[in-house]
């Protein structure tokens, strides 16, 4: 069957809807997307002899007489991505099929402190060259790349402070792959995959912080990223905390990111070892470039006072970052992305400093606040996410 332009269009927002809302029937997607039931039924048969959804049966929920709507859901592994995230610490790869389901993943770690030596060029080209190849079998339709930046598509490259990433070569990586390749920001990635196939979707309204190395914040607004092209929005790590704080490398005092992102936090844990004679950080590594988020989680969890202070300090200054987005942002949901938060007892630390510093009658408070459990291969995922949102 022949779809025109419009038709495709409208092909590509039920497709959407039923990743998002289904499973869900014909006659509720009419209504949501105002576009006729014959239209709408015309579309979701070409979409099922394609294979991309299929009929799930009856809905049982309703008592109404009459007959019952039918089901639609989308089909799992219709098709399949390669999905891949940039990162000083990891560069991590997976295999999906569309609804988001790990076929394959392999995670290379390496060293913060020494991996813009050992993290060139050919060998990621060697290694995601070699991750394509062993899994052709499965006709991957596409290749996400999750980038600790945003992709400047004019240049080809990076827009970061981080000089290493600045000059990496992107314009080579897609030269060397004979697939479409597709950049975003890794936190958009993960937001995007969050909306397609996370737990919680019902296409809400929601915002996604992540920490790790730096701190950025998605807001997922109506089903689309909030000005997807202003790079300047979302980055929460340099908004002004405290006006007395330490210089932040964007030039500002007192950034959020300098109290609550993982290299400021590890950048005071190191001279905490350098300066603090007994502090149980020396008791946990040999040298103070060892020190990662995790033996900074180590030293809090043995009573270690400077490591606490650090520690109780990012989260402080967090929940009050988080209660100042949700008084300017309609949210239903608060995700939250980070390593430091994988710790329970961090976490209930942070719920109760938000509860402390609410206001205005918790009027502000979505909801739902979501701890996402944190692993190396989220943004990979979500990379493979966002060659869904481009190619289906």
């Amino acid at each position: 069957m022949y779809l025109s332009k419009k038709q495709g269009i409208q092909k590509t927002r039920i497709l959407d809807k039923i990743y998002t809302k289904g499973p869900i029937s014909r006659i509720e997607i009419s209504k949501e997307l105002n576009i006729t039931p014959a239209t709408v039924s015309e579309i979701t048969n070409k979409l099922i002899d394609e294979k991309h959804i299929h009929e799930l049966g009856e809905d049982e929920t309703g008592n109404k007489p009459g007959r019952k709507k039918i089901l639609l859901t989308i089909s799992s592994q219709h098709s399949y991505f390669i999905g891949v995230e940039l990162s000083d610490k990891f560069l991590s790869f997976c295999l999906s099929d569309n609804l988001g389901s790990v076929i394959e993943q392999q995670i290379l770690y390496h060293n913060s402190w020494d991996f813009q030596e050992s993290f060139t060029e050919t060998f990621f080209l060697e290694k995601m060259t070699q991750f394509i190849e062993q899994y052709t079998e499965y006709d991957p339709v596409a290749v996400g790349i999750a980038i600790p930046g945003h992709y400047d598509s004019i240049s080809q490259s990076i827009k970061t402070n981080h000089p290493f990433w600045q000059t990496f070569p992107l314009k080579d990586i897609i030269a060397s792959i004979d697939l479409p390749v597709y950049f975003k920001n890794n936190v958009k990635c993960m937001a995007i995959a969050e909306r397609l196939f996370g737990e919680y979707k019902q296409d809400k309204n929601f915002i996604f912080l992540h920490v790790r190395r730096g701190m950025f914040c998605t807001y997922m607004y109506n089903g689309e990223i909030y000005a997807e092209n202003n790079h300047l929005i979302g980055e929460i790590g340099h908004t002004v905390i405290n006006p007395n704080g330490a210089l932040c490398e964007c030039g500002k005092r007192g950034c959020l990111q300098t109290y609550t992102s993982e290299s400021w936090m590890i950048k005071k844990a190191n001279l905490l070892y350098e300066d603090a004679p007994h502090t149980f950080l020396k008791q946990l590594v040999a040298e103070r470039k060892q020190i990662d988020i995790d033996t900074l989680i180590k030293a809090y969890q043995l009573g270690d006072e400077g490591s606490i202070t650090i520690i109780n300090q990012a989260i402080h200054y967090f929940s009050i970052a988080i209660n100042n987005l949700l008084m300017i942002m309609d949210s239903d949901i608060v995700y939250i992305h980070s390593e430091l938060f994988s710790e329970p007892e961090l976490a209930d630390l942070l719920v109760k400093c938000i509860d402390e510093n609410a206001s205005l009658l918790n009027l502000q408070h979505p909801k739902q606040r979501i701890f996402k459990r944190y692993d190396e291969i989220n943004g990979a995922l979500g990379a493979c996410g966002l060659c869904i949102y481009e190619t289906l």
